[in-house]
């Protein structure tokens, strides 16, 4: 954790190293213009980082001091560790009236918006100042805040109390400036006398939240609230009196209050040092019990803080905003088939460091749209944890997809939140095999009648992939199966089938064939193209064949024009007793009566 030390005698010179702690942690100190022990000073500031009365420890972020006249400033600005930063710092003569407002701040947490800086005049010669901070690391969306420092009137008089009344309203009037619901937080020396006060009535009025409630505080059961003073001598000009006022107040907007990010953490107040028990005397009067398990450092404290200043540091913490962390694997979609299994799982996380009680849990909640509309998740992430969960796919939603998962947070300060990933890709129907283009048909029976010993007989058979269009697979031939003779298939392949009609060849040999009817059914298994989501299924075709016995020839038909008629009966006539082969119908090397009886006898053959 961080740690202050004094390195070099009554300098005080401070030296803090690297920042601890997850949560910013803001304090204010009336360092009474340094006219406290040096030492002592360092001391208690060394102790604010080591503090862990609220249940954890954690280094100051920003720390604002009143009464900081220019020699104040200029001696912390000196003496403070490198790793820390001055805000802007303006004095408007305010070393006559108890010194000017100054913030420092630790640049590893917090970065100051210099233009975001305002002093504003609250009567009695002082001025308040505003400074804006944004939260390192949180620029997803940008996380920023405002800080105010302020030292009102002192006086337990009519007169002193107007002054403040003044200066608080000017404060809030001043707040007014920022954008609405801007996180606000007011330090400062506000020398209330009590609750019912004017000035602090005014505070509350305008916006503010006190977190120790907005309750009497004046007595000594309200002694755990007191800020000033722990001293009941007066030395180097300091004031005494003992702990019995609470005039150093730290309070806030609503928009810090709750469990969110950035918000005040429940019972972190404190007036660093007081452990209830010192009601109107010295805080290191007797043992000190700031810390009930370690009285010793409580009563070292204690003696710092009775040395270092006349008013108590108070010290508060804000939680810090969720980190959201997603992302998802294996959800690449591109090309599938409707139905499809599709491994997607996304993982979210908090990642934001410290524990749930620095840090700010995450509520979250999921939706999609088109393919993604069935993921409709919500939760809620501590600090540190992770979830995973699948991402539902709606694969039967055909077409081209360019659909969105996305991870919201009712917290507005989570950072990288909304999240969302696109999905993109295409789903497709499933090939539809049909027997013909302009209908949806699996079975077809193919008819054919021929002559035995008329040859080969060739009997293609062709189908589509119905409908096929770019939402629609294409198709592959995957099997045929056995055919039984005569009927015989050729062979082939054929694969990614979209617009175009596949031919299939089939044949028959007449050749010897018994005349009779031959049924043979072939079975055609297809399936889509190979993607995800695939599927097979089966076309049935069926050869129904009729073979005949062969019709003889016509003998007589001498003139080839297919009948034995008058014609041929001329011919025969008129080449009667020549040696024409055509003639010759009984081949003997002469056309004679035996041929003529032949034609006659073939007389009307078609």
């Amino acid at each position: 954790m961080g740690m202050w030390h004094v390195i070099s005698g009554a300098s005080g010179a401070l030296v803090l190293a690297s920042l601890a702690g997850a949560q910013v942690r803001v304090v204010q100190w009336n360092l009474a213009g340094l006219r406290g022990d040096p030492g002592a000073i360092a001391t208690t500031i060394d102790y604010l980082d080591q503090d862990d009365r609220p249940g954890f420890a954690g280094d100051v972020s920003i720390l604002t001091v009143q009464e900081a006249d220019t020699a104040t400033y200029n001696h912390l600005l000196s003496t403070l560790g490198p790793e820390w930063s001055a805000a802007t710092y303006t004095n408007s003569n305010e070393d006559n009236y108890g010194g000017a407002q100054a913030c420092f701040y630790h640049a590893e947490r917090v970065t100051e918006i210099p233009e975001g800086h305002d002093d504003t005049f609250t009567e009695a010669g002082r001025r308040a100042d505003r400074w804006q901070f944004s939260l390192n690391g949180y620029d997803n969306p940008p996380v920023t805040f405002y800080v105010y420092s302020a030292h009102l009137k002192a006086g337990n008089n009519s007169s002193a109390a107007d002054d403040r009344d003044v200066g608080a309203g000017r404060i809030v009037a001043n707040m007014t400036e920022v954008a609405d619901a801007s996180r606000v937080i007011v330090t400062g020396d506000m020398n209330f006398y009590g609750n019912d006060e004017a000035g602090y009535q005014t505070l509350l009025a305008g916006g503010l939240m006190d977190p120790w409630g907005t309750g009497d505080w004046v007595g000594s059961s309200h002694a755990i609230k007191h800020t000033q003073s722990p001293r009941t001598t007066q030395a180097d000009g300091l004031a005494n009196g003992g702990l019995d006022d609470r005039f150093d107040l730290q309070l806030y907007t609503p928009t810090m209050s709750g469990t969110a990010g950035m918000c005040y953490i429940q019972n972190s107040i404190r007036s660093v040092g007081n452990d209830g028990n010192h009601y109107n005397t010295a805080i290191n009067d007797g043992n000190n019990t700031y810390w009930p398990a370690n009285v010793p450092a409580s009563n070292n404290l204690a003696d710092a803080i009775h040395d270092a200043s006349d008013h108590l540091p108070v010290a508060a913490d804000y939680r810090l905003p969720p980190v959201l962390n997603a992302s998802w694997a294996d959800c690449d979609l591109g090309t599938v088939i409707e139905g499809a299994s599709i491994d997607c799982v996304i993982d979210l996380a908090n990642v934001v460091s410290g524990t749930n009680q620095t840090s700010a849990a995450l509520p979250w909640s999921m939706s999609g749209t088109g393919v993604l509309s069935e993921n409709d998740y919500i939760g809620n992430l501590s600090p540190g944890e992770a979830w995973q969960g699948e991402v539902l796919i709606d694969t039967a939603a055909i077409g081209p997809v360019a659909d969105d998962l996305t991870v919201t947070s009712s917290d507005e300060t989570t950072q990288h939140a909304p999240f969302t990933a696109t999905m993109t890709g295409h789903i497709l129907r499933h090939a539809n095999p049909s027997f013909v283009a302009d209908a949806d048909n699996n079975f077809y029976v193919h008819f054919v009648e021929a002559d035995a010993n008329s040859g080969v007989i060739a009997m293609p058979i062709q189908f589509w992939n119905y409908q096929w269009d770019a939402d629609q697979a294409r198709m592959d031939i995957d099997d045929v199966s056995e055919v039984d003779a005569p009927l015989a298939f050729l062979g082939g392949s054929w694969n990614n089938v979209g617009p175009f009609a596949v031919t299939m060849p089939f044949e028959i040999d007449t050749t010897g064939l018994a005349p009779g009817n031959y049924v043979r059914p072939v079975t055609i298994t297809v399936s889509d193209e190979d993607l995800p989501g695939e599927a097979s299924t089966s076309l049935i075709v069926t050869f129904n064949i009729d073979i005949h016995e062969q019709a003889p020839e016509c003998q007589g038909d001498v003139s080839g024009d297919g009948v034995t008629d008058v014609t041929d009966l001329l011919l025969m006539l008129d080449g009667y007793g020549s040696s024409d082969p055509v003639l010759d119908i009984v081949p003997d090397g002469i056309v004679d009566i035996n041929d003529m009886l032949a034609m006659l006898g073939d007389f009307g053959c078609s």
